[in-house]
């Protein structure tokens, strides 16, 4: 599945740039490959990965809106029309994917019940404005696409007025959702999970100081933007160097941990990162009195003294995956 992402996102991306050089549209494309070899690495090395399945996602949707823009930005046949309209009306769902994947960074889980009630909210708004734009040309303006829509729905004028008030104000407040979501991730995070957060937030302000030099000089941020497919790059590096979870997976592969069952793994992992058991409760969305004897069995299984405080816990599964 991995490699099929890859070389799909690989494939549009080749035939977008056939097309021609169109700097505004560039750093879609370059977007467009970075999730989706970051989501393919990750994919690779711990199938069925959350968080890899997000960046791949992520990959897909940015690839189908950059040959979209190209084919209809150079060519000058009859299907110009579909071509922009695969290119509009995706932007909506390719900013809810990049929303999930900052809401489940790291390790593809909602930070809590709350957090995946938010998550929802995102996934049913950007629906919506998807399905506006796929509907009516609300968008074309705005993304540069000259070609007229190709075909016609009625109510264009009403879906105008909604638009309007609706669309850049909520693509707004999905930039600061993903600020709230980084530092509440943080809050609760170990020094490890923080270690991942910084280098991806180093990535981001990197980004935005070549976006700012870009208006500064040229008064267009496009420049700047194809800065933009460091982050999601940085996403990899956290997700291959920085993830001690990736560490028991490998220890598991090679039968270390063979005697865990799946859910063992998985609270293991969790703990890992410095989660308490109500932490790791509510991670999972279980009660606290399932997820106290599975921790147990985990200290029995490897032989380890069972011990109330959680950052000896954790140093404890460190300490026997070191060695």
């Amino acid at each position: 599945m991995p490699l099929v992402g890859l070389c799909l996102v690989v494939s549009l991306v080749a035939v977008g740039f056939a097309q021609g050089f169109w700097l505004d549209n560039l750093h879609n494309g370059l977007l467009a490959l970075a999730f989706s070899f970051v989501g393919a690495t990750t994919l690779f090395g711990r199938p069925w990965h959350r968080e890899g399945l997000l960046l791949l996602l992520t990959g897909v949707a940015q690839g189908v809106l950059f040959v979209g823009r190209q084919v209809e930005h150079f060519s000058a046949g009859a299907d110009d029309a579909w071509w922009g309209w695969v290119g509009v009306w995706p932007l909506a769902l390719t900013l809810g994917l990049v929303s999930w994947c900052v809401l489940c960074f790291p390790e593809g889980r909602f930070l809590s019940q709350w957090w995946t009630a938010v998550g929802v909210a995102v996934a049913v708004v950007c629906a919506a404005l998807s399905l506006v734009s796929a509907l009516w040309p609300v968008e074309f303006a705005d993304i540069g696409v000259s070609s007229p829509p190709p075909f016609t729905v009625p109510g264009y004028d009403t879906a105008q007025h909604i638009w309007e008030p609706l669309a850049h104000p909520a693509y707004a407040t999905l930039q600061v959702v993903w600020v709230l979501a980084v530092v509440a991730r943080w809050r609760q995070s170990d020094a490890l999970a923080r270690r991942q957060l910084l280098v991806v937030l180093l990535a981001v302000a990197a980004s935005l100081v070549g976006v700012i030099v870009s208006l500064l000089v040229t008064d267009t941020p496009q420049a700047g933007l194809l800065l933009t497919p460091v982050i999601p790059l940085a996403c990899g590096l956290a997700l291959e160097r920085l993830s001690l979870g990736k560490v028991i997976d490998q220890e598991a592969r090679a039968g270390h941990l063979s005697g865990l069952s799946p859910r063992e793994q998985e609270v293991l992992e969790l703990m890992s990162q410095g989660l308490s058991n109500a932490a790791i409760s509510a991670r999972l969305h279980l009660s606290v009195k399932t997820v106290e004897p599975i921790v147990s069995s985990i200290f029995r299984k490897l032989d380890m003294p069972d011990d109330s405080d959680t950052n000896r816990r954790v140093l404890a599964v460190v300490r026997y995956l070191s060695s």
